[in-house]
């Protein structure tokens, strides 16, 4: 989702989006390099694509983490910025670009690095880059994925696989939350169409247009499994539960849970997901490697060390989901 921190949640995907930024209408086709930082960002991922080229019948666990390693590395240090990819400049209406390699928010970087190790070789990866994105592959604003728990998940059940209980050992619990899309479209601004519709008329036809495209859509139940940082920190002196970690793999798609995540009165609805990243574990130790809000940029962070600082419990950030690229 598109996010901007000071108007809190106004979006498009909303994952880590949680907060709207104001689109950057880059006029380029969709697949012509933004800038230079774009051009050799995309030439090194897909040339890591093709050298690790795997074919589907023999990808395996460990060349699932290995290729998910390799690739992920080729963004570290990456700018942060929210909302900064759309369905193109020939789009109607989030005329940003298509696909970029240059900057990325937490939800872009992963669908990059799921799109890119489900491809047998770079010529592969924009389609499955769409599947991902959107409802059956149709590029469109209306099919976008928007909401992790309701759309992105749902609409991706073919391609990953949830095994946040098995990660929980037993422990797993439910968020659950109702998710209102036609009160989130009527809440989006002129900011989502990077134009002011106070101001311009055209821009408040289109965005009326918009929100009346969203109107369609009625209040759904959406819920997911937690791992809950209580059984990630145990006692009362909080010990890390090395056994759990240990039941993460490394490549999975880690998202922030908080059930029932109270954004009514700023985005229009609830949402139980706040954030995405990937599990890597490099020398027996589990990163949390994402595109941070906080630090701005791609980076990686012990993974117990993140959680910890949300396990006091008044956080309403309460665990973490865990899905898997099915192979």
């Amino acid at each position: 989702m598109k996010h901007h921190v000071g108007r809190v949640f106004v979006a498009t995907s909303v994952l880590c989006y949680c907060l709207l930024s104001t689109a950057a209408q880059t006029e380029v086709d969709n697949r012509s390099p933004v800038n230079a930082v774009d051009a050799a960002n995309r030439a090194l991922f897909y040339q890591a694509i093709d050298h690790h080229s795997v074919q589907r019948d023999v990808f395996n666990a460990s060349s699932y983490a290995e290729k998910m390693l390799v690739l992920s590395q080729v963004f570290l240090g990456a700018e942060y910025v929210g909302g900064s990819v759309g369905e193109g400049p020939l789009s109607k209406y989030d005329k940003d670009p298509l696909v970029r390699f240059d900057v990325f928010d937490c939800t872009t970087y992963v669908e990059t690095l799921l799109a890119g190790v489900m491809s047998t070789s770079s010529a592969e990866f924009e389609t499955n880059l769409m599947a991902l994105r959107y409802q059956d592959g149709d590029v469109s604003f209306v099919s976008r994925n928007h909401f992790p728990s309701l759309d992105w998940f749902h609409n991706n059940q073919d391609k990953l696989q949830d095994i946040t209980p098995e990660v929980a050992g037993g422990a797993a619990r439910v968020a659950q939350t109702l998710i209102d899309k036609a009160a989130w479209y009527q809440h989006l601004t002129g900011e989502i169409l990077g134009c002011d519709a106070t101001s311009s008329n055209k821009c408040a036809t289109l965005l009326g247009q918009l929100k009346a495209e969203g109107s369609v859509f009625s209040p759904e139940p959406a819920y997911l499994p937690y791992v809950p940082l209580t059984a990630l920190f145990v006692g009362a002196e909080g010990r890390v539960d090395q056994a759990l970690l240990d039941r993460i793999p490394s490549g999975s798609v880690i998202s922030m849970v908080r059930p029932d995540w109270s954004l009514k009165q700023w985005i229009g609805t609830n949402m139980n997901v706040s954030h995405q990243g990937i599990a890597i574990r490099k020398q027996g130790v589990l990163f949390l490697r994402h595109a941070s809000l906080t630090h701005k940029k791609v980076m990686d962070e012990n993974f117990a060390e993140y959680f910890s600082h949300y396990a006091s419990g008044t956080s309403s950030l309460k665990g973490f989901n865990v899905h898997v690229l099915r192979h």
